[in-house]
């Protein structure tokens, strides 16, 4: 039987990602903030029966007041200094590993964690992990559920749709007969010598009224 998969959530990461939780750690409101992430995916965990540790930075305490464990759903919090949440989920991963279990970590933190984690451990997005786990287009009864990541993408094909569409250009069929691109095709039963009579003629009327122009100015 295979292993359950462990998911690792980089959790201010994925605050700041998602606009609701965003606005809430903004206005300073941050346990707020981190409750309704947690409160999203436990949830997630319990429904598919695989452990989630979701790992938080800023606690300079000895011992962790604010952890939480369940079987299936824990909350970590590393200590505070830049990359200290980093360096617990790289932690983290790696005894995990070694316990041969599968190991997914969600962040949008390509460059400094996504970059460095142990061959083996998968990498997925929050915005892909939000919209296919937690928060998909539609629900059960096909109403579009609110505060997805879509709205924006949603919105400008709206936009676009309402435009007009533009006019069509004309294309330039091939050239026939030898003839150059562009060129209105040959008149049926209108031959070579003809064309060619039928410019001289137009020549020579251009010239006459030329000359009928000159005369006129010298009188």
């Amino acid at each position: 039987m295979a292993s359950k998969r462990v998911w690792i959530m980089d959790g201010h990461n994925m605050i700041f990602a998602i606009p609701p939780l965003r606005d809430l750690q903004r206005s300073d409101r941050r346990d707020e903030a981190r409750r309704g992430l947690s409160d999203r995916l436990e949830p997630f965990a319990l429904a598919r029966g695989e452990k989630v540790l979701l790992v938080f930075d800023g606690n300079d305490m000895a011992s962790n007041p604010y952890e939480a464990r369940t079987p299936l759903f824990e909350i970590l919090y590393a200590r505070r200094g830049e990359g200290a949440a980093d360096h617990r989920i790289l932690q983290e991963a790696n005894r995990l590993l070694q316990r041969g279990l599968p190991v997914t970590v969600v962040t949008d933190d390509v460059r400094t964690l996504a970059g460095e984690l142990p061959r083996g451990v998968l990498h997925l997005g929050v915005q892909a992990f939000w919209l296919k786990f937690i928060e998909p287009e539609s629900g059960a009864d096909g109403k579009r559920i609110a505060g997805d990541f879509s709205e924006v993408e949603r919105a400008m094909v709206q936009t676009a749709l309402a435009e007009p569409l533009p006019e069509p250009r004309r294309l330039v069929g091939p050239s026939r007969a030898g003839g150059s691109p562009g060129v209105p095709p040959r008149a049926p039963g209108t031959t070579g010598p003809e064309l060619i009579s039928r410019k001289r003629e137009k020549g020579r009327l251009r010239q006459e009224r030329r000359l009928k122009r000159r005369r006129n100015n010298l009188h």
